[in-house]
């Protein structure tokens, strides 16, 4: 699945496709700058009332950071890196998320309990909050815990720590039916060699209107300013839309209106006093390529 967009033409009809690259990683001081306090930290291209995405993958790295990415470590709210596809206008979400998971893995011999292990976890589903000016970045991306029953891919297989996890999510619209839609995910631990499929289906059509890649800090989050610790790479991030020559990497999102509003967008996660404790801290390079940090936890 990897990469998988390529084969998809352009289709007929449609706009013009996302265009201008940047020269290098100082382009991404530019990038618009969202702030929130719902944990949320990334890259995100945001309704610019004309692109509509249908594919979306990053590659991130199961690091120790992530047994504790919130700062609560086992207590079983975990954080989570990954990606969606999302509709800001009625809250339907996709979403696909590495986590680590304290209720799975091997059983300690001593305690008698699970010792927690690496998870990937994928859904479709409603955010049904509309509070927030963008649900879909200020609402839950990637928010692990509203998924947490949900499917889980590669089961009965252990991810190792510091295996490169690939995470995918493709929008396969049904043309012959407008009431069954299927939406793909796919993971690959890369570093052992494994692949995996799930998919979900929507009894109707579906726009995608925005995506996310990144990470999300739970709930009753215990992180202290500045955001200076690396959470993980993510890596190979590419979307492609319905106007799109084929997949593209997200540096090259850029709005298609005259307005110029849309295209890519950075978000940080501060704290009620506005410190910043979750951020990609502008490390967005040409390649489409990033780095989130937070802060120190207190667990």
């Amino acid at each position: 699945m990897i990469r998988r967009a390529r084969n998809i033409v352009a289709v007929a009809g449609t706009a013009a496709v996302l265009t201008v690259a940047w020269a290098g990683a100082a382009a991404a001081a530019s990038i618009p700058l969202v702030s929130n306090s719902n944990g949320t930290a990334g890259y995100y291209g945001a309704d610019d009332n004309h692109t509509h995405y249908r594919f979306v993958q990053t590659v991130v790295t199961a690091t120790p950071q992530l047994v504790s990415l919130n700062g609560e470590g086992t207590t079983g709210r975990p954080g989570a890196v990954g990606a969606e596809l999302c509709d800001p206008n009625i809250g339907d979400v996709a979403q696909i998320s590495l986590a680590w998971n304290p209720n799975i893995g091997l059983i300690d011999p001593k305690t008698h309990k699970p010792v927690g292990g690496y998870q990937v976890k994928y859904a479709f589903g409603n955010f049904g909050n509309f509070s927030a000016p963008d649900p879909c970045i200020q609402t839950g991306f990637v928010k692990y815990a509203a998924f947490w029953n949900k499917g889980t891919v590669l089961s009965n297989f252990t991810i190792n720590q510091n295996d490169r996890i690939y995470l995918g999510i493709y929008y396969n619209p049904n043309q012959a039916n407008s009431h069954f839609q299927q939406i793909s995910y796919g993971v690959c631990d890369i570093t052992q060699g494994v692949c995996r499929q799930a998919w979900s289906a929507s009894r109707y059509s579906l726009n995608f209107w925005e995506f996310g890649i990144g990470a999300f800090a739970n709930s009753n989050i215990a992180l202290t300013a500045p955001a200076f610790s690396p959470v993980t790479p993510f890596t190979n991030n590419e979307v492609t839309c319905y106007s799109c020559s084929g997949a593209i990497p997200i540096s090259k999102v850029t709005p298609v209106n005259s307005f110029g509003i849309g295209g890519l967008t950075e978000a940080q996660f501060v704290n009620a006093s506005s410190q910043v404790i979750m951020s990609p801290n502008n490390s967005l390079n040409a390649a489409g390529d990033f780095t989130v940090y937070n802060g120190s936890t207190s667990s």
